[in-house]
């Protein structure tokens, strides 16, 4: 216990060497703690940098009392992380299900009935406007237009290449997540 107080403290002084020890020691666990729960995921290690970002954002928030152990509340959120995919999941397929009985047939547009390249650029932004905070648009505009890697990235704002990366999937996942929203509106004719 005393090591992890003291690996705690590191880390709340925002020591990299404290962060790469924690990632170094926990994620293989991690990985293997979802493949076992979670059958036929490709996307373990998204779950994976989603427990460790909660794991160093509540060590920031202090939110780690002194008499508990690293494991155990890694683990704890892990748990949670476990939930809350399984929740989405089922959300997900309801959504879809009720979206494929709203939508029985499919739609076969015509070239001159699909979006034209500046309505959908137009679409985009806005949904990218409507959707992100100024930290995601500036991760995906420094990643993608600026052409930098994590790296670059995270040096520029000051952040760390993990966190950087699971917010740009993150945001990545939503703008899918509302343009396919958009989409269905739009064939709907709402």
């Amino acid at each position: 216990m005393n090591n992890d107080r003291i690996l705690v403290d590191r880390l709340i002084l925002k020591e990299y060497a404290a962060q790469r020890e924690i990632i170094d020691a926990y994620r293989s666990r991690i990985f293997l703690f979802f493949r076992l729960r979670i059958k036929g995921e490709q996307n373990y290690e998204d779950l994976v940098q989603e427990v460790l970002a909660s794991f160093f954002d509540a060590v920031t928030k202090n939110k780690i009392q002194e008499d508990k152990f690293i494991a155990p509340f890694i683990f704890g959120v892990a748990k949670n992380v476990m939930y809350n995919y399984f929740y989405k999941k089922k959300r997900d397929a309801n959504i879809l299900k009720r979206g494929e009985e709203r939508f029985e047939g499919t739609y076969d547009f015509e070239e001159e009935e699909r979006l034209s390249d500046e309505a959908l650029n137009q679409a985009i932004k806005i949904t990218i406007d409507k959707y992100l905070n100024e930290t995601d648009k500036r991760i995906l505009k420094e990643f993608y237009l600026g052409e930098n890697d994590l790296e670059t990235v995270a040096s520029t704002l000051g952040k760390t290449r993990h966190y950087i990366s699971v917010r740009k999937e993150r945001a990545l996942k939503r703008l899918k997540t509302e343009i396919l929203k958009q989409k269905h509106l739009f064939m709907s004719g709402q």
